[in-house]
């Protein structure tokens, strides 16, 4: 059976960890390397709902998008996620901004879903491009609706568009690049009241489809592409829900 390791290895193939954001923390991050894996849960984020199902399931991995821990860890206690994952003896690998920027990744797969044609990779940032056959924002942002079954926020309705920078999850980081890669408008999961307002000063609409939704559809096929490559372990996609909800 194959290992951790050669699962990490693999996954290090076609999304490279040395290209994740200098502020995330993709990678191996809990269990041991060489342990053989039969089953494997596949999830956007790792919480208690999501880890309860691995160990029902009994799962020696967990390949999530969301990183189990960020942001400079201070403490191990029974209450963090990664030392239940640890105790439990379940590894993890995240792959989050190496898996969004990758070719076939994340926002390749939001553009795909859109119906964008001639998808690619900007020149020198890490979004992809692609071009609608939506006259406006306001085709594009129903389409999205459509699309990923979630309420939309958007801005600059009636702007005529062509060429659409999407990044899923969150985004306009990258909105002034998009606008020098001739952009006309910025699909991504979600954005600040600040970020609408500079991008409409700047005359870029932006269309916001959720953070969960932008990203959940691109957990089924990292799972396919696993199981592919490892026919012989076991592949679960998990069942999970947004955490925000709307009236």
């Amino acid at each position: 059976m194959p290992r951790v390791i050669d699962i990490y290895n693999y996954i290090d193939s076609f999304a490279p960890f040395s290209s994740q954001e200098e502020w995330d923390n993709s990678g191996f991050l809990v269990g041991e390397s060489e342990k053989e894996v039969n089953k494997i849960l596949v999830c956007l984020d790792i919480t208690s709902a999501t880890l309860n199902q691995a160990e029902n399931i009994g799962c020696e991995l967990i390949v999530s998008h969301h990183p189990v821990f960020m942001g400079g860890l201070k403490s191990l206690t029974d209450n963090c996620l990664a030392y239940k994952c640890a105790k439990k003896g379940i590894a993890v690998i995240s792959a989050h901004t190496c898996y969004d920027f990758a070719e076939g990744g994340v926002s390749d797969i939001c553009a795909q879903a859109l119906g964008l044609k001639n998808i690619r990779k900007a020149k020198s940032v890490p979004f992809t491009l692609g071009e609608t056959d939506c006259k406006t924002v306001m085709e594009l942002a129903e389409k999205a609706k459509d699309v990923f079954d979630t309420d939309i926020t958007y801005s600059l309705e009636d702007k005529p568009i062509k060429t659409v920078a999407v990044v899923a999850g969150s985004g306009t980081d990258f909105m002034y690049d998009a606008m020098d890669e001739g952009a006309d408008v910025f699909f991504t999961g979600e954005d600040r009241h600040h970020a609408f307002i500079n991008a409409a000063e700047n005359g870029l609409p932006l269309v916001c489809a959720g953070h969960f939704e932008t990203e959940i559809i691109a957990i089924r096929p990292l799972a396919e592409k696993l199981e592919k490559e490892f026919p012989e372990v076991k592949f679960y996609i998990a069942n999970e829900a947004s955490p925000m909800k709307h009236i």
